[in-house]
């Protein structure tokens, strides 16, 4: 629920805080639908994703012993993504986790980095490439396959959601 411009700027202070690690796995559209084809289950990339995150952090602090992620699926599934230095981690995972500092800084990380990709696709492509499912957005994906081919929505969308779905 916070405005772009105040994300960047929030994303901006977290980064900077002194002594304070951070990680973020960017996965842009062409990458998200590459993975999803091979894993073909969106809370098994999620886990993924929150898997290589704690790795990574675990091998930027390796006295680290809790991390802390949302529930987003069944428990076992993000344990079970975990590699050897993640599993040695107490591992909690829970609803509205973004209540806690930390997990809310991860999500604003997250959401800058999301907003940098939209950005940078609005320049890429000359237009603005809005967010979500909307009247817009299905507008902008018929002006970008009139100008680029259907081929397109591989760069800019999840393929497998039905938005998509109209041109593929």
């Amino acid at each position: 629920k916070i405005a772009d411009p105040k994300i960047r700027k929030l994303a901006g202070l977290i980064r900077e805080t002194p002594g304070l690690d951070h990680e973020v796995i960017m996965i842009g559209p062409e990458k998200y639908n590459e993975l999803y084809s091979k894993i073909g289950n969106l809370n098994k990339l999620l886990a993924w994703g929150h898997a290589r995150v704690i790795e990574n952090l675990c091998m930027k602090r390796p006295d680290c012993q809790r991390a802390l992620s949302d529930q987003f699926a069944n428990p076992s599934r993000l344990r079970s993504a975990l590699g050897k230095s993640g599993r040695e981690i107490h591992l909690q995972q829970r609803t509205k986790a973004e209540s806690d500092i930390a997990v809310a800084a991860a999500s604003i990380l997250a959401r800058d980095k999301f907003v940098w990709w939209i950005e940078q696709a609005s320049e890429k492509y000359e237009m603005s490439i809005p967010k979500g499912a909307s009247t817009a957005v299905r507008e902008t994906a018929a002006r970008l396959v009139d100008k680029h081919g259907k081929t397109v929505l591989f760069d800019i969308a999840k393929t497998h959601f039905r938005t998509a779905s109209e041109w593929l």
